[in-house]
């Protein structure tokens, strides 16, 4: 399905329906974004990208910055309907354009990172992360397994379900 006229890209949080947005990241694939914690964690972003055809949600980005030398980008999810039709690639340029800084990063899955490399993204081989399995998802969803089990079955379903574009 084309995009049609009736683009609006915004870049505050009013209007957004957090139920919409929940849903459009479980359309597009993206996993462990649901319930509150996703409203509070596009809240807090220093910059947001939502785009809507008429009144529907259709894509979506984010970013935290200092505001002086990095910023992350995150959580930019296209429905399936709307992909490979520059969607995506707006929505990056109006979310980097919020982000006055020289060092822009951003997580992306390896089957998406070609997208990326395409809008001037490279590999950073000095980055490191950290990842707390149990602190996805608000509350505890796996209690009954063992930490491990936890870690172990948590990230392989975030690494098969998490695809961005």
């Amino acid at each position: 399905m084309a995009p049609s006229a009736d683009l609006h890209f915004q870049d505050h949080h009013e209007g957004v329906d957090w139920t919409e947005l929940e849903a459009l990241f479980a359309q597009a694939g993206l996993a462990g974004r649901q319930g509150d914690k996703l409203r509070r964690a596009f809240l807090a972003s220093t910059a947001v990208c939502y785009v809507f055809e008429k009144d529907r949600l259709i894509g979506v980005a984010r970013a935290i910055s200092d505001g002086e030398y990095h910023a992350v980008i995150y959580d930019v999810a296209v429905h399936p309907d709307y992909q490979s039709q520059g969607l995506g690639r707006e929505i990056m340029g109006r979310l980097q354009a919020k982000l006055p800084v020289w060092r822009v990063m951003l997580v992306a899955d390896v089957e998406v990172q070609g997208f990326y490399q395409r809008l001037g993204f490279s590999a950073y081989p000095d980055t490191l992360a950290r990842l707390d399995w149990n602190r996805l998802y608000d509350g505890s969803p796996t209690s009954s397994l063992l930490p491990t089990q936890k870690a172990g079955e948590l990230a392989a379903a975030v690494l098969h379900q998490d695809k961005c574009l």
